[in-house]
């Protein structure tokens, strides 16, 4: 079929949120990557998502691109609230996307019931990406369970989409397992990352616009502070690198999760390292190339990731990464090539990984090339 109009139902966040605003992540980059891509194409796109409070440029990508804000608030009143009113929303929904779409593409299990709905409405097919899993989640890391309605729905949606793009082998193998999907509906698409914005700048220049000395060792994490990215398991690799009292840490987002950034905090004064650590907060997309220019290198400390769209963007900057050896980043980072895999939630694994890149300049610079040359086959 010939695709002219993309409807993406994104009820999760707005994706036109600056990262780290509310609840905008790699989710919002994704969607907003994804549908930008189809506007430069010149495929139009219409996206419907949650309104918010905060301020954004509404039409980043022309006349073809258009954004439908739609209020959440019925859906939060009860854990099994999506799928509660799926109906009520999918007619609104409808609406909006008009019945010029060739094909409706939904975001995380949130949208999927309803998409599909929508898609029914509409008489088009319906594609979604699960972004995450919650089996998958609940296994990678023991931080609570997922709610049942989340379960249930995703293995509804798994079998009622008329395609899914996983990100991974991986993801769509437990896609598979775990949800009973179709394998012959599964496309494997990594997700891509905007080689115009992400590309080699040049390190002085950046240290100097950050204020970062140029013989500093600077680390840096990027990534909402959520217990699952392991933002903790990296203080305390950071504490164990006592030896090393100069090596600065730069943290990169924003606060999701209220609590456990306050917890971060209270660590990093408890190793002795607050003095250490700049906690940044947001930036924009324009800025952050900058930070990953003057990095030493980038640690993505996860428990689990579904693909790690940081430290994609890292690699296209040349900026080493040394991340969780999970399936998310595992891949498209081959160990000791384009990069550094070390176990999920080991501190010391982590901080030897870390001191050894620190300690070693050729290694660092054969892990930008290699970094440069597998980011090549991650453009949209």
């Amino acid at each position: 079929m010939t695709v002219r109009s993309v409807g993406f139902v994104a009820l999760h966040s707005c994706p036109l949120l600056a990262l780290g605003e509310e609840k905008a992540g790699g989710m919002s980059a994704y969607v907003l990557g994804l549908a930008g891509e189809f506007s430069r194409r010149g495929i139009a796109v219409k996206i419907v998502t949650n309104e918010h409070t905060k301020t954004h440029k509404s039409d980043p990508f022309g006349g073809n691109f258009e954004v439908f804000h739609v209020s959440s608030a019925p859906f939060e009143s009860r854990p099994d609230g999506f799928s509660a009113h799926g109906p009520d929303w999918a007619e609104r929904i409808a609406s909006e996307i008009g019945g010029d779409c060739d094909v409706i593409h939904t975001h995380y299990w949130i949208s999927g019931l309803t998409g599909a709905e929508v898609s029914r409405r509409l008489d088009v097919p319906h594609v979604t990406t699960f972004h995450t899993i919650a089996a998958v989640k609940e296994q990678a890391f023991g931080g609570g369970a997922e709610p049942a309605a989340r379960h249930e729905a995703e293995r509804e949606i798994a079998r009622c989409a008329d395609g899914i793009v996983a990100w991974t082998s991986f993801e769509s193998d437990a896609l598979v397992s775990m949800l009973g999907a179709d394998p012959e509906r599964i496309a494997v698409a990594p997700i891509g990352v905007d080689a115009e914005r992400f590309r080699p700048l040049d390190r002085h220049e950046a240290r100097e616009r950050l204020g970062i000395p140029l013989d500093a060792e600077s680390l840096l994490y990027v990534g909402r502070l959520d217990p699952i990215k392991g933002a903790d398991v990296l203080l305390r690799a950071l504490g164990l690198m006592a030896e090393r009292p100069l090596t600065r840490l730069r943290i990169v987002g924003g606060e999701v999760d209220a609590d456990y950034a306050a917890r971060l905090r209270g660590l990093a004064s408890e190793l002795g390292v607050a003095d250490r650590v700049t906690w940044v907060g947001l930036v924009s997309n324009d800025e952050l190339p900058w930070h990953y220019a003057a990095a030493d290198m980038l640690v993505v400390p996860s428990h689990s990731e579904s693909f790690s769209i940081v430290a994609a963007e890292a690699m296209a900057c040349g900026t080493p990464v040394v991340a969780s050896n999970v399936p998310g980043p595992a891949s498209f980072i081959e160990d000791g090539v384009s990069g550094r895999l070390v176990t999920a939630g080991d501190a010391p694994a982590l901080a030897s990984a870390i001191s050894k890149l620190l300690d070693d300049g050729e290694l660092r610079r054969r892990l930008s090339e290699g970094a440069l040359e597998a980011a090549r086959g991650l453009t949209w």
